[in-house]
């Protein structure tokens, strides 16, 4: 037996949007990393009354479920005491391919500082966010029962499933068995079948004899250890089928920890159908709608690549659209040029295939000649860049790079970026068709050309069997802040210097983060206002005598640029010198 929502999750809150009146609540969204292939959607719900700020985060592995449909339904709730931070999808390319881990388990990245892969990215981001929580509530799914004596091959102490997990029954003062225990009595209390009842399941992390000892590099472990928050994971089980039963006891279990931790709280109802009653969103290829069985593309023509949704389900949904012959790159947010023929196209929905369609090809086979040498075609924040044999692609640090293939070629072509890699499952020297970040840092550092301007360089090499060898260069310049722009009110314009760690005294008045002046895209910039992540154009004020702290960031890899405190004074600044 399948799980009952495998096809139908996008019109799964039909009933539940209609069963839970709109009420005014202050709710806050944002994606970190957006226009990447790694998209962190956060939502901060703020309480009609103060209290605790909790975090709450689900899909942290592609693989389980239950975390990221109960994490979304949780952004839906009404808050009437205390603060929320709610991940829904910590890694929805793990998510789009409903796997546990593309490169390297996220949940394992926690016990250091980690710049490989793009989940090191991620978990750098994560970090961040729980810095402003007061507690951390994990979501997952896990294999069979947990049982902390051996019953069967689902019931044991190397299962997970149906069971509140904690590193220690007390840390500090932080009390966590107790807490749990008291949700759990909660929890099994509505529960008739007693083999689905919830377990405590205490890993002993910090023990020398515990059987757990990856738990070391866990969220939880570092929430607790390194941030002095309680922690703790909610686990319901793989083996039982009833997907939607389990998301309903997984709310329930995080609505009880919410309340041991001081919020008051009301969840929506829900029910999941049974039956597939549409797709639920329109996906256009090159502006025609992907239906039936196959579509025509040209080959050496773009693939344009948009979406939709039909129906407004509330789970907003984790949508891709994968070429066969590059199943990690998602084209609803990633250029395409059809320089290669790709056999078929495919549409998942927070990972499950809606849409699988065979693709007709127009166009000439053979191979152009090189006269002049190839001519290399790569994608650089989107736009197309076309570079000469021993030419060189001029970067700036954290744009993205897509390295597409040879111009007039017939067939998937082998470029290699010396010092990066592209998977650590297949590291076959193919980096075609991966989104690379423009990281030097990220980069194996025996692979870098120092040219004479004190620039880092990297070879691309064409290694296509039966091609000649041959080979361009991707320059990448550090990111630089010159200035700010700021609006007044009044709609006045006043650019303020860029200095690190500077404190600047600024008129009082409500402003609009309008521009930046910089070496590169103002959208590989990610301000924040006192740690709260806000978008250009988003207006803030500052108050007579109150500090307000703006900080910038690298947009694809959450990198610190430098801060800024602004200091509200009747002193008028001059203005940014010609």
């Amino acid at each position: 037996m399948k799980y009952i929502l495998c096809r139908a999750f996008l019109t799964s809150l039909l009933i539940f949007c209609s069963a839970f009146p709109a009420v005014a609540q202050q709710v806050k969204n944002y994606t970190f990393f957006e226009g990447t292939q790694y998209p962190l959607r956060v939502t901060w719900v703020f309480g009609d009354e103060p209290g605790p700020v909790i975090m709450v985060q689900g899909g942290i592995q592609g693989d389980e479920l239950s975390g990221f449909f109960t994490a979304q339904l949780l952004t839906s709730c009404k808050l009437r005491k205390g603060n929320l931070i709610i991940v829904p999808r910590a890694n929805e390319p793990s998510i789009l391919r409903r796997t546990r881990q593309i490169n390297v388990d996220l949940n394992r990245r926690f016990d250091k500082e980690y710049n490989s892969f793009y989940e090191d990215r991620l978990a750098r981001a994560i970090r961040f966010l729980l810095g402003g929580a007061e507690g951390f509530i994990h979501l997952h799914e896990g294999s069979g029962f947990y049982n902390p004596k051996y019953v069967s091959t689902l019931r044991n102490p190397n299962r997970y499933g149906q069971s509140l997990i904690i590193d220690a029954a007390v840390y500090k003062d932080i009390r966590l068995a107790e807490m749990c225990g008291r949700a759990i009595s909660k929890l099994n209390g509505k529960i008739n079948n007693k083999s689905y009842w919830f377990t405590l399941f205490n890993t002993k992390t910090f023990t020398k004899a515990t059987q757990y000892p990856e738990m070391l590099k866990s969220l939880t472990c570092y929430a607790l250890h390194e941030r002095g928050i309680p922690a703790m994971a909610v686990e319901v089980s793989k083996d039982i089928k009833d997907l939607g039963w389990k998301v309903q006891q997984q709310l329930r279990a995080t609505v009880y920890l919410l309340q041991e931790f001081g919020l008051e709280l009301d969840v929506p109802e829900f029910s999941f159908p049974k039956t597939h009653n549409g797709q639920g969103v329109e996906i256009l290829i090159n502006g025609k709608p992907l239906r039936g069985h196959s579509i025509e593309l040209v080959r050496g023509a773009p693939v344009s690549t948009s979406g939709k949704p039909v129906l407004d389900s509330g789970l907003e949904p984790a949508v891709a659209v994968f070429a066969s012959d590059r199943p990690n790159l998602n084209l609803l947010t990633a250029p395409r040029m059809a320089l290669s023929q790709f056999p078929e196209l495919e549409v998942r929905i927070d990972g499950s295939r809606q849409v699988q369609t065979e693709v007709r090809w127009k166009g000439s086979k053979t191979d152009l000649p090189e006269v002049n040498g190839p001519v290399f075609l790569c994608w650089l924040n989107g736009q197309p860049q076309f570079i000469s044999a021993g030419g060189t692609l001029q970067a700036v640090e954290g744009d993205q790079i897509i390295l597409e293939g040879i111009l007039g070629s017939s067939r998937e072509e082998i470029l290699n970026l010396k010092g990066f890699v592209a998977s650590v499952m297949v590291n076959s020297g193919q980096d075609v068709g991966h989104e690379i970040i423009a990281d030097p840092s990220n980069f194996m550092a025996k692979y870098m050309l120092e040219g004479p301007d004190g620039i880092s360089r990297y070879r691309v090499v064409r290694e296509t069997p039966g091609k000649k060898q041959t080979e361009f260069y991707i320059a990448i310049l550090p990111r630089k802040i010159k200035a700010l722009e700021l609006e007044d009110e009044a709609g006045r314009s006043d650019l303020v210097n860029w200095s690190n760690g500077e404190h600047m005294q600024i008129r009082p008045d409500s402003y609009i983060l309008k521009d930046v002046w910089s070496n590169g895209e103002r959208c590989k910039i990610q301000p924040f206002l006192n740690n709260i992540p806000v978008s250009w154009g988003e207006s803030f004020d500052v108050e007579p005598g109150k500090e307000t702290v703006l900080t910038m960031r690298h947009t694809t890899t959450f990198v610190p640029m430098g801060r800024m405190v602004l200091k509200g004074t009747d002193y008028l600044h001059t203005k940014l010198e010609q």
